[in-house]
């Protein structure tokens, strides 16, 4: 079976999306908070859908994410991003899931799809998935050097093989630093 290399969504295509929901009616802040927690933190769309109120820890600015197998991780979030989420909680109804719907109930994996299939028609971009996010996010990360390990704890990858696709995906990057070698001729 071939492995295919992860899909990254370009920066340029990241604002493009962000921009789309409106953040001034609830839902559209809920969206966009969705989406953070994607691209910013890597989430798994079921771990968006399953989050709980009580995982999100406001003054460490982390958030406890129960993941495949029942495993827990902790994942730093930048203050920006925490601010986002706490606009967020700041509207959304009562419910014991973070993300819900305008009554309460729990959200589910199809209207996250369906969320971000209209946004990125919307911006005008090829259609980004959750999945994506989740690559952009391991991708940028070794990008802005953290190590391969950091990115697997912040995946909850139990192999560090899962991880190390992403060690492969940068082309641009590759022909810049192998343009840049110095000649030994």
């Amino acid at each position: 079976m071939k492995k295919r290399l992860p899909k990254v969504v370009q920066v340029e295509d990241i604002k493009k999306l962000l921009s789309r929901p409106n953040r001034k009616c609830p839902t559209g802040l809920r969206n966009y908070c969705m989406m953070l927690l994607m691209y910013r933190a890597g989430l798994r769309v079921s771990e968006v859908v399953d989050l709980q109120c009580s995982q999100i820890e406001w003054k460490a600015e982390q958030v406890r994410v129960i993941g495949k197998g029942d495993k827990e991780r902790l994942i730093p979030l930048e203050p920006w991003v925490i601010d986002a989420l706490g606009s967020w909680k700041a509207v959304k109804p009562k419910s014991k899931h973070f993300f819900c719907t305008l009554d309460g109930k729990q959200l589910n994996r199809r209207y996250i799809n369906a969320m971000l299939e209209r946004a990125s028609k919307k911006a005008g971009i090829e259609r980004v998935n959750p999945h994506a996010l989740r690559h952009t996010c391991a991708t940028e990360m070794l990008g802005d050097g953290l190590n391969i390990r950091d990115v697997q704890q912040v995946l909850g990858h139990e192999h560090l093989n899962t991880t190390m696709i992403y060690t492969h995906v940068n082309p641009v990057e590759l022909r810049g630093k192998i343009q840049a070698r110095k000649s030994s001729i």
